[in-house]
């Protein structure tokens, strides 16, 4: 199993990344400098951090020390900026070295910074709390402060007791020393005369885990390091997903009327001096990533560090090469060594070439809907391996490759995984409806007018490039495998709220799938729903009812498909405003307004039902929606 977090292990090959991010944090020349390390949710930016950091420290540098933060930690602060500036000051504290020589000034800063945070809450508050302050009678401050805010034991009584008096000091320094712009110029150079009495070259900060805070900390973060920290001899990387950046900026700075400035791009740039960006895994950097972490499990650590070197020295990962086997074989060499060293305890070698047989086989078609994303390919294996120790508790004799060969059809299309489990059903654990599928994907010459007659009888997904490559991927043959055994396995996948799918035929499933699927343009849904209707051979109420039941397990995905039924099919008009009701507020968006404008045309009563139900239960405020209903 591998956690969910960032490697200390580089086997996505990023130390050029992170040999270039050291090498330029040290360049004295440069700093103070901000460095971006830009990527996607999961693509590794934890991981180059982590290999900076121990270079850092491997170096044991005495002029060069390094904080690593994790952003993440804020959330639960008021204020995030001195959040950050208190970490900092603290870590740096913590070196006996830098305390010696400065500890009265991180006192002094770090007593600054409590005085930003308390004058900020005063600030937030308003005038009366200003006034009581300034006049030396916290009463006012206490009495009113306390509505909001009711400690809940003598100790945070107390520490919001002296929360409030160094307000009153703070506001009583302000009238001293000048105003809030003067201290953030004091407090860098007290910050700046700190790093230069301590005798550090470098204080290199690397901040984690920025795009995964709200939207309000991510700005107070990336401002705290513009405004108070970034000095000389100080070095920030962060890593962080510009995209979440850019909508935090447009958050706090929506854009104006001048549609040619882009407000987020300006910011980022103000910020961030120097952009590296991690570029998305390749289909074969996914794939090898997939066999490195099957290789991680079993290898002891020296054995690992050796394939990884070997493939490095061999520049697989520079020519783009796909890991074959029989490399990793060679380079582990198992004839010369001793195999209980080369495998981690409890782990073998007959294992160990079976998954790798049984990864090297589906990593194609897994790595192209994993999307250049290493996280994923983590979870991907964890969910195998935790199945695989399931079946193995309950002695289920498996074939790992079917095994893994469903889940990535589960993973990659839930729809037609949850359909093949239908099939078997019906056939006490064989998918027969698969042979024809397999077979006719197979068969390079076969005609196109016998593709048609096919495509005819089975959702369409069935035929897209991807889960045409699935099907003909290693194991062939599924429909004459009892698979009762696996999807036993996969019980929350197949489970659907609502009318079971079970009861549907083959057309009318087909249907259910055709008229609901994501990926349809809306045109063509409508014109699938016109036929729908049109076509008076169907049972309209059991495929509805499918409709229905998978409008309820998604129901903003759905929501415009069941609107599509409502226009058609008028008995059913009164049941699907029921299931309009059921949308909830996470739910909601004002584009689910717009959507119900469809209704309006339809019917005027049915319409004003709904708003009023979804007004009333604060789905949605009355201002929102009358400000959609009637933009002008």
């Amino acid at each position: 199993m591998w956690a969910d977090n960032a490697s200390k292990i580089d086997m996505l090959s990023y130390e050029p990344y992170a040999e270039l991010l050291h090498d330029i944090a040290l360049s004295e020349r440069v700093n103070p400098l901000t460095i971006g390390l830009f990527g996607n949710w999961g693509s590794g930016k934890s991981t180059v951090l982590n290999l900076i950091e121990g270079k850092i420290k491997r170096e044991e540098n005495p002029k060069i020390t390094s904080v690593f933060v994790n952003a993440w930690m804020f959330e639960g602060y008021d204020d995030a900026k001195t959040a950050l500036m208190e970490v900092i000051l603290r870590s740096l504290e913590e070196n006996e070295d830098i305390k010696s020589k400065v500890g009265g000034t991180l006192k002094s800063l770090r007593d600054r910074v409590d005085w930003f945070r308390v004058g900020g809450y005063a600030v937030k508050k308003g005038i009366p709390y200003l006034l009581s302050a300034t006049l030396g009678n916290p009463l006012p401050l206490l009495i009113d402060g306390l509505k909001s805010f009711v400690p809940k034991d003598e100790k945070q009584a107390e520490e919001t007791l002296a929360g409030m008096k160094k307000a009153k000091e703070f506001l009583k320094d302000q009238s001293e020393e000048g105003n809030v712009v003067q201290n953030i110029r004091m407090f860098r150079e007290e910050f700046e005369q700190m790093m230069t009495d301590s005798n550090l070259e470098n204080l290199i900060i690397i901040i984690d885990d920025l795009d995964r805070c709200s939207p309000e900390r991510i700005i107070d973060t990336l401002e705290a390091i513009k405004l108070f920290l970034a000095v000389k001899k100080t070095t920030f990387i962060i890593a962080i997903d510009e995209d979440v950046v850019s909508y935090a900026v447009q958050r706090k700075y929506p854009k104006i009327d001048d549609a040619t400035l882009d407000i987020s791009k300006d910011y980022i740039e103000k910020i961030v001096q120097m952009p590296i960006r991690i570029p998305e895994l390749s289909d074969i950097d996914v794939k090898n990533y997939l066999l490195l972490l099957v290789s991680e499990m079993f290898l002891s650590e020296s054995h690992l560090d050796r394939l990884l070197l070997g493939l490095r020295e061999r520049q697989i990962f520079v020519k783009g090469e796909i890991i074959n086997q029989e490399e990793i074989y060679s380079i582990l060499d198992f004839s010369t060594n001793n195999l209980e060293e080369v495998f981690k305890t409890g782990f073998n070698k007959q294992d160990f070439e079976l998954q790798l047989d049984v990864f090297g086989s589906v990593a194609e078609v897994i790595s192209t809907t994993l999307k250049g994303n290493p996280r994923q390919a983590k979870r991907f294996l964890n969910s195998f391996y935790i199945r695989k120790k399931l079946s193995d508790i309950q002695n289920l004799n498996l074939d790992l490759r079917i095994l893994a060969k469903l889940m990535v059809l589960e993973y990659t299309h839930i729809e037609l995984f949850r359909e093949l489990y239908t099939w078997q059903v019906k056939n006490e654990g064989y998918a027969s409806e698969l042979e024809e599928l397999e077979k006719i994907s197979m068969d390079e010459n076969v005609d196109e007018s016998k593709i048609e007659i096919v495509k005819k009888k089975y959702n369409s997904l069935w035929f897209k490039p991807i889960v045409q490559q699935w099907v003909k991927v290693e194991p062939l043959n599924l429909y004459d495998q009892d698979l009762r055994q696996y999807f036993y396995l996969a019980k929350e996948s197949i489970k659907e709220k609502g009318v079971s799918l079970l009861n549907l035929t083959s057309i009318e499933r087909k249907w259910v799938n055709d008229i609901s699927t994501e990926e349809l343009q809306e045109s063509l849904r409508r014109q699938k729903v016109v036929e729908f209707s049109e076509d008076q051979s169907l049972d309209h109420s059991k495929i509805i009812k499918g409709i229905i039941s998978k409008y309820q397990t998604n129901r903003e995905a759905y929501i415009k498909v069941l609107i599509l039924i409502y226009e058609q099919f008028p008995n059913y008009r009164d049941e699907l405003v029921k299931e309009f009701k059921k949308l909830r507020k996470e739910e909601f968006s004002p584009g689910t307004v717009l959507t119900f404008n469809a209704v309006k045309m339809v019917n005027a009563d049915h319409y004003q039902e709904v708003k009023n139900h979804f007004i009333k239960e604060e789905v949605v405020s009355v201002g929102i929606w009358e400000r959609v209903e009637k933009p002008n």
